[in-house]
């Protein structure tokens, strides 16, 4: 199965993608609980946004897909794609351009913008297809590579395109999020963080699972695996220290987390 027909992965830390897709091939689905940018490498497909709008998009052009939309996707002949998935915890470092977007006037409201690959970006697209070809196993590469996406399309693109282009991670929901993301791994949980926020825990839950489209504690849990992921593969601390850095109450404990977020016990994903 194409893995743009499946909302969920196998791999919590996807980040790059290649796809090639078929002429005539169609899908249709609220493709992630992300950001999600598809660059169009080769070829050209027919886009319908929540079952209304309806845009064409053609070789050497690039849109972000928003976390809240459904999108019908149709190819017009053979296409390549190169897809980067962008959760909002990855702008954070970029976040002083992100807010000089937001001061950006904008009085459009769409829910589509597409831009032209510049030729900076085709020469850098040109390598994630072979780093993704080479089979490349190395996440904290492949997030160096987003972050220097991020800055390509600071430096190449006028700040009004980024406002439009951005619209889904440059919201007036960004403050939240930003807190969000700065403030969780000091609060420690839900109730914590709803508190250093001053809201309620109910109002807390309601307007983050607005903002980020599932719940605290989901999200939180995401976060912790990825970070604990992280450190495993690293393979500079025993895994009885992350246990106790991440505070799990034992090893069986942290084993058990392991399996239900990663997929495996610890041991496993060293050995993987």
């Amino acid at each position: 199965m194409n893995s743009l027909e499946n909302n969920e992965t196998t791999n919590h830390q996807r980040i790059w993608e290649s796809v090639f897709l078929a002429k005539d091939y169609c899908f249709e689905r609220q493709l992630s609980n992300e950001p999600v940018i598809f660059f169009i490498v080769s070829g050209s497909m027919n886009l319908k946004i929540n079952n209304a709008e309806e845009f064409s998009i053609f070789s050497n052009e690039m849109f972000m897909a928003q976390f809240d939309n459904s999108y019908e996707i149709t190819t017009l002949e053979q296409t390549h794609l190169l897809i980067c998935y962008t959760p909002i915890e990855s702008w954070y470092t970029e976040q002083k351009w992100i807010d000089e977007i937001v001061l950006e006037k904008n009085d459009k409201n769409n829910n589509f913008f597409k831009l032209p690959l510049k030729n900076i970006l085709i020469h850098y697209l040109f390598l994630m297809k072979i780093y993704l070809e080479e089979k490349i196993h190395s996440l904290s590469f492949y997030e160096l590579k987003r972050q220097e996406l991020f800055f390509l399309l600071n430096i190449y693109y006028q700040k009004q395109e980024l406002s439009q282009f951005l619209k889904c991670i440059s919201s007036n929901d960004m403050q939240f999020k930003k807190f969000v993301v700065a403030n969780y791994l000091k609060a420690g949980n839900v109730q914590n963080l709803a508190k250093l926020a001053n809201y309620s825990t109910s109002g807390f839950i309601k307007k983050f699972e607005k903002s980020f489209k599932e719940s605290p504690y989901k999200w939180m849990q995401k976060q912790k695996a990825k970070q604990i992921y992280f450190e495993i593969y690293r393979g500079i601390k025993p895994l009885k220290e992350i246990a106790n850095e991440y505070n799990f109450s034992s090893y069986q404990h942290f084993s058990v987390f392991c399996k239900s977020q990663l997929g495996a016990p610890p041991t496993i994903l060293i050995e993987k």
